[in-house]
């Protein structure tokens, strides 16, 4: 059957399935002899192993053991360690599985583009770049599974197999939370196309799937059932995200004062600015993201939403305003935009696309920068050093030209859809 799969993709499809997965082996080599030899720390191979440990000996997360993951990310990190026995082990069962999801992100990406592009290979090219120069992000984080179910989402979309999109957008929110961010994007679409049944269907599916994954936890003890999500309210301004990055560089010039300290996971700043700066990041998330979905409604209600060219530049906009307008922007997130980035084209014009490129591939170089820079010499909650500072703010500047770009396409008048999905 896997044989009579294979033999029926295109061949631009299947030659870019083996580039992709020559490129992943290698690279796992490389990484994995690194993490072996020189004893790097993992947080696959501390934490998430740790977990599964945990979970693996009968106890229950949230209820027996604090965990700021989604119960689906849970079962994702206890996957590998069915299939190991030690923390290096359980580092390549968990490379393995991210390299499976990889996969189908490659097989999602290249079934969108060939809809809508005459080159769908130059899509699936950007997208393993992309993901080999992230590539200690991808196996070292989890957050390549709701990228790649996010993708999926847009791939069943694309293909009007909209049970299916529901299904891998309400996963993916019971993994990491933020491809819910798509339901309402695709809720307005169906509705004003009078696809009334296939918006029901949608809500079914997500009322079914998060009930599911969180039923055993409020059985077990109601009290700590949602504490993923309550972790994260009392978090300060993380030092990656765009408001802690200003302020920081303001710190130098001796415009603000904070302190730095190392509390959920990650270094943060505290002071009296940083401190109200934190506390309306969440407010003026929600406003941009409403303002957003307003804006996409009257589109759609006006039968101007550029069926699924405005679907995608729509969800692209929501997920960057997520990670720019917020406390929090770790350097994991940037797997987040992967498959936006490379099927950009798409939506913009060849000159934007190739300025949104560079800006992308500036991002992540500096993101490896500041993995160098500010991780690997600096103790957790330690001050940074300018170069530090800086390193951090010039990427969220090209990290916010870009979402300019992102906010210039979505708010131009889109044609009438010449397609009806």
């Amino acid at each position: 059957m896997a044989h009579e799969f294979f033999s029926n993709l295109p061949d631009g499809l299947v030659r870019s399935m083996k580039k992709f997965t020559l490129i992943y082996a290698i690279a796992a080599v490389i990484i994995y002899t690194a993490f072996s030899l020189t004893g790097i720390a993992s947080e696959v191979g501390t934490l998430y192993y740790r977990y599964a440990d945990l979970m693996i000996n009968g106890q229950m997360p949230y209820s027996d053991f604090a965990a700021e993951y989604p119960p689906f990310a849970m079962l994702l990190i206890l996957i590998p360690r069915l299939f190991s026995w030690s923390p290096f082990s359980y580092q390549i069962a968990f490379g393995s599985m991210a390299y499976l999801f990889l996969l189908a992100g490659l097989y999602f990406i290249y079934g969108i583009a060939e809809r809508y592009t005459e080159n769908p290979v130059k899509c699936v090219n950007w997208y393993i770049i992309f993901t080999i120069a992230l590539f200690d992000f991808a196996v070292d984080r989890y957050d390549v599974f709701p990228m790649v179910m996010a993708l999926g989402a847009l791939y069943f979309i694309s293909k009007e197999k909209y049970a299916g999109a529901w299904a891998m957008l309400a996963l993916g929110t019971v993994t990491k939370l933020y491809p819910a961010l798509l339901a309402p994007i695709l809720l307005f679409y169906l509705l004003s196309k009078k696809k009334n049944s296939e918006a029901m269907k949608g809500v079914a599916i997500c009322l079914v799937i998060g009930i599911g994954s969180l039923l055993p936890f409020f059985i077990t003890d109601v009290e700590t059932a949602l504490s993923f999500l309550t972790y994260h309210m009392d978090r300060g301004l993380q030092i990656e995200s765009l408001p802690a990055s200003a302020i920081m560089f303001l710190s130098v010039f001796g415009l603000a004062d904070i302190t730095y300290n190392f509390s959920f996971g990650s270094d943060n700043i505290a002071g009296v600015l940083p401190d109200a700066v934190a506390g309306i990041m969440m407010p003026l998330m929600i406003v941009a993201l409403l303002a957003t979905y307003i804006v996409y409604l009257r589109k759609c209600m006006k039968n101007s939403d550029d069926g699924f060219k405005g679907i995608l530049i729509a969800s692209t906009l929501v997920v960057m305003i997520f990670m720019i307008v917020n406390k929090v922007l770790s350097s994991q997130y940037l797997l987040w935009i992967i498959p936006f980035v490379a099927l950009g084209f798409i939506v913009f014009s060849e000159k934007i696309d190739k300025r949104n490129l560079i800006l992308f591939g500036g991002s992540i170089a500096l993101t490896q920068l500041d993995l160098i820079v500010n991780y690997a010499f600096r103790g957790a909650g330690e001050e940074l050093s300018i170069l530090g500072i800086l390193v951090i703010l010039i990427r969220n500047i090209l990290m916010v030209i870009m979402l300019w770009y992102v906010v210039r396409r979505f708010s131009k008048g889109f044609a009438p859809s010449d397609e009806d999905l």
